[in-house]
């Protein structure tokens, strides 16, 4: 049995769901990165700032690992899938997020 049609067909599903997720998720995650920093809007209290741009920061982190991902399946495995740390940084983002999140209900 050859297996090669089996490999095309998983490395052509990341390069379609990778691609696909990750300019859509890019798209979502790089305006509230623009929110967060941009200094003509004011997000009161300053919580929800902070956590616009965790958010925002997290979803560009994920989109990241997803375009690696399905670049990774383009090339071949030349250019090599992520490593851990994006995984890191898209967590502690995202508790950023949440912990703003719950600071700014509390209040």
């Amino acid at each position: 049995m050859d297996t090669r049609s089996i490999e095309t067909i998983q490395r052509n599903r990341r390069i379609t769901w990778g691609g696909g997720l990750s300019i859509g998720i890019g798209l979502i995650g790089l305006p509230l990165v623009l929110f967060g920093v941009w200094p003509g809007l004011d997000h009161s209290p300053w919580n929800a700032n902070t956590l616009v741009l965790a958010l925002g920061v997290a979803l560009c982190t994920v989109s990241y690992i997803l375009g690696r991902i399905s670049v990774a399946a383009v090339t071949h495995n030349r250019v090599a899938p992520p490593t851990r740390r994006p995984f890191v940084v898209a967590g502690v983002a995202f508790a950023v997020a949440v912990l703003c999140l719950l600071i700014t209900l509390a209040s």
